[in-house]
């Protein structure tokens, strides 16, 4: 699935997450959009994920992406990216994981807390500028 439109999102530092906003299918097979940012796993197997984003933020930061299976997030996804202010930034993560059927993936983002290198600020996706895919490779 992928963000079709410009999306901004607000995002104080160290916040508790947002998902990413995702409002387009790719092909689909053993996989469902559900419309909501969310790929629904339909068979139990190995899959291998792929996220990537291209995006800026207002604030130098530090954000942390990750993907989350029925809301717990996956810590072998995790990209941590320092962004400089109004610049453009991108990231690809892929990994292979083992998911049951009816396992819910969502993309999200954090903010690292002030202690850390975050700040407050809008982070703003480009049209088709956040995807993430997942391929069934394995029972």
């Amino acid at each position: 699935m992928y963000r079709s439109g410009n999306n901004s999102m607000a995002m104080a530092s160290a916040t508790n997450g947002q998902t990413i906003n995702m409002d387009a299918p790719l092909p689909l097979q053993n996989v469902a959009f559900s419309g909501n940012s969310t790929l629904g796993i339909q068979c139990s197997g190995t899959y291998e994920l792929t996220f990537f984003g291209n995006f800026s933020f207002s604030s130098d930061t530090v954000l942390m992406f990750y993907v989350t299976a029925n809301g717990t997030r996956l810590d072998e996804t995790i990209v941590l990216k320092s962004a400089i202010a109004n610049d453009d930034t991108t990231f690809e993560r892929s990994v292979i994981v083992r998911l049951c059927a009816n396992t819910s993936l969502s993309a999200r983002v954090d903010n690292a807390p002030t202690s850390e290198g975050g700040a407050d600020g809008t982070l703003e996706i480009p049209p088709h500028g956040f995807h993430l895919s997942a391929v069934r490779i394995g029972a």
